[in-house]
């Protein structure tokens, strides 16, 4: 059991990017799809530009690969070159 939460904290670490580009996704273009009144008062009308600059903004903060993890031998070469 605990190989597999580490496993799944390791993926989680690694795709993060995509998990959270994935959910802001969908909480921007259900509303649209679903066009029901009760999902869009989630986001006030007021808030709702700024909702959509933040979720734009936190796109392209985040990378779009992988994370690289500190084990990883990218990092490992790197910490090697610099001493």
């Amino acid at each position: 059991m605990r190989a597999f939460i580490a496993k799944s904290a390791k993926a989680l670490a690694r795709w993060r990017t995509w998990v959270v580009n994935s959910l802001l996704a969908l909480a921007v273009v259900a509303p649209e799809i679903i066009n029901s009144p009760e999902i869009l008062a989630v986001v006030p009308r007021e808030w709702q530009r700024w909702f959509l600059v933040g979720v734009f903004l936190l796109n392209i903060w985040m990378r779009p690969r992988p994370a690289v993890l500190p084990s990883d031998p990218e990092v490992q070469a790197k910490k090697a070159g610099a001493k």
